[in-house]
């Protein structure tokens, strides 16, 4: 490896690690405008686009980038009417994964990564949960909800969530395999706790995904190879644990939170639309209606080119890929996925890596916040590196 990808595989980690602690900072504001985090990773993305300007062989899909993104922009700017502010943070939102995925397309997996990836989830947990023990933070509803969970300093539940369920999937997953069974076991730990404070079912299915994961693993030597006497055990275990597991969900926040938003939208069946809409996708179903018939009716050049994010008529979906088509138009979708689809490399990653997008993916499909959120979209660039073959080091 080479000084020069030595220094980048460093300035990245770097910003990997400071992920957390621009996302505490969300609040603060540098001329009643512009968030510190949002200053600091568009620095970050312009650094990356001065470096893709170095490589010829990204010439052609950069150009195409900042091309459409300069459209896009003055299309909100000027025929749409939306303020400067806005105009450039949904152009910063639409390209910050593209040109991650562009500047990181040469790179190949390295263990100096996972260590960071590791030390950033426990420093997103960390942070959560002394938040919580020292009283610094605030919920994550508003009390006329009904609705009961903890955000901390963190601006965005959703990102937290998604954040936190593809590294500790893919942390987890590699500390196993290193039988670092201590630090696997703390990061499993706060990630319950944190989970139980939060009480949203994105984090906590993604925990007991990825704890059902590990017996997965694990299956050959805790129950096919036992004798029968001992299946027969297990499996009585198993039945018990599910009966218990069962009835302690009821007394999670996330399930009361569910049961409130059942009551309130009275969807009692669960085997119904409504209750899928309602309570499974927190009325996202009825948004991506009214944004679907709000489109509909637009004119060619708005369908095009999208409505742009500083239409407040409607209701964002929070399900990316309609947000992203409803506000970024069909040219707008139509450049984001053919970079993510052929750029991402989904077919040479390894199975970590890739079972970590495909969870970032089905979270942006369930409760948005991650295919054109900076937050999590650097995370897929750092996946993209991981790829199938490559040697893998213990980790120390």
């Amino acid at each position: 490896m080479t000084n020069k990808k030595i220094k980048n595989i460093d300035f990245f980690s770097i910003f990997l690690l400071l992920g957390p602690i621009l996302d505490v900072m969300s609040f603060l504001e540098v001329g009643g405008k512009f968030s510190v985090s949002i200053i600091v990773r568009t620095l970050f993305l312009g650094f990356l686009i001065l470096l893709l300007l170095r490589k010829k062989e990204s010439y052609l899909e950069l150009g195409l980038v900042l091309l459409v993104s300069a459209f896009l922009f003055g299309f909100s700017y000027f025929i749409l009417k939306q303020g400067f502010v806005v105009c450039l943070s949904s152009i910063l939102k639409l390209i910050y994964l593209p040109i991650v995925l562009l500047y990181f397309k040469n790179y190949t997996w390295d263990s100096d990564k996972m260590k960071t990836l590791e030390i950033v989830l426990f420093m997103y947990l960390s942070i959560f949960l002394l938040s919580y023990v020292t009283g610094v933070g605030s919920n994550a509803y508003l009390e006329t909800d009904g609705k009961s969970g903890f955000k901390g300093l963190f601006s965005s539940i959703n990102e937290f969530s998604a954040i936190v369920v593809s590294l500790l999937f893919l942390v987890g997953t590699f500390l196993k395999k290193n039988k670092n069974y201590i630090r696997l076991s703390i990061l499993i730990l706060f990630s319950l706790i944190t989970s139980l404070l939060i009480g949203t079912k994105v984090l906590l299915g993604g925990i007991l995904f990825t704890l059902l994961y590990f017996i997965y693993l694990d299956r050959k030597k805790m129950f096919f190879n036992q004798k029968v006497q001992v299946k027969v055990l297990i499996c009585i275990i198993s039945l018990v644990f599910l009966i218990g597991g069962g009835f302690l969900f009821t007394k999670t926040r996330t399930y009361q939170n569910m049961k409130i938003q059942q009551n309130f939208f009275h969807a009692d069946r669960v085997f119904s639309y409504e209750f899928l809409n309602r309570v499974v996708f927190n009325d996202r179903l009825t948004f991506l209606e009214e944004n679907f018939e709000f489109y509909k009716e637009q004119n060619i050049s708005k369908k095009l080119l999208g409505i742009g994010i500083g239409e407040y008529e409607v209701k964002m979906v929070e399900i990316d890929i309609f947000d992203l088509l409803f506000r970024y138009g069909m040219i707008g979708v139509s450049l984001f996925m053919f970079i993510f689809i052929f750029r991402m490399g989904f077919q040479s990653m390894n199975i970590e890596a890739l079972i970590s997008s495909i969870l970032l993916i089905l979270i942006s499909c369930t409760s948005g916040h991650v295919l054109f959120y900076p937050a999590v979209t650097i995370y897929f660039g750092c996946f993209s590196t991981m790829k199938r073959g490559a040697k893998e080091q213990r980790l120390k």
